[in-house]
């Protein structure tokens, strides 16, 4: 009896403790998320969470399975998690911006963006880390190009049009959106009332690819 109770005990006990780590979970909720399934990664990632609180990429990822419900205030918190345990992180800093932009409180989004830039050196001239067989720094560095193209949107939509015309074209020398910045471009040129830039931007928009632009050429420039 002593034994048959001794077994069932280490059954027990085995059957309640929770083997996975943090890093477990967190690869389970990414194939969720690879369905769509947004809600259940979200209740992983919680467990990961709880497995391991300053464990990163949860908090990285849970507030990105937020973001694509539509929770992008949830999805702030997430990421301001991640600075408080690492206050430089570039790719938590961008995301922040990213959701701010997504509510449509561009001032605060630009104010992350630099933050994301000064994380990598400053905004002039910036560092963009790259994987490697050592050391692998680059899993939370976000390439300045799509800082800068994230930014000239937030940019524009506060009248800050020259640093926005900056920006954009500073992702075009790095061939990152080319045609969605040529678009933007466009609207910066209808802004200041220079119609013919406008269209020829607009034109080298469609002519990429951006489907956007042709309506725009027809109402901007009869085309």
């Amino acid at each position: 009896m002593k034994q048959v109770i001794f077994i069932l005990t280490i059954i027990l006990f085995v059957t309640s403790c929770d083997f996975k780590s943090a890093k477990d979970y967190l690869n389970e909720a990414d194939k969720l998320s690879e369905k769509g399934k947004y809600k259940e990664a979200i209740e992983l990632l919680d467990k990961a969470i709880e497995k391991d609180p300053k464990y990163l990429g949860s908090y990285i990822n849970r507030g990105a399975e937020k973001s694509a419900l539509g929770d992008y205030k949830g999805a702030i918190e997430d990421y301001k998690s991640v600075l408080q345990i690492d206050p430089k992180n570039t790719l938590a800093l961008f995301n922040i911006g990213n959701n701010y932009k997504r509510i449509a409180d561009f001032k605060t989004a630009v104010e992350y963006y630099d933050k994301a830039f000064d994380t990598k050196g400053g905004q002039i001239i910036y560092l963009d880390l790259t994987p490697n067989d050592f050391i692998d720094l680059s899993e939370f560095d976000v390439p300045g190009h799509e800082i800068h193209y994230e930014r000239g949107i937030a940019y524009y939509n506060i009248d800050s049009l020259h640093r926005a015309f900056n920006d954009f074209n500073a992702a075009i020398q790095k061939n990152y959106m080319k045609g969605e910045c040529y678009f933007w471009l466009g609207f910066i040129y209808i802004s200041t009332g220079q119609t013919d830039l406008a269209c020829e931007n607009l034109k080298k928009s469609k002519q990429l690819g951006y489907k956007d632009a042709e309506e725009e050429l027809k109402k901007y420039c009869n085309e």
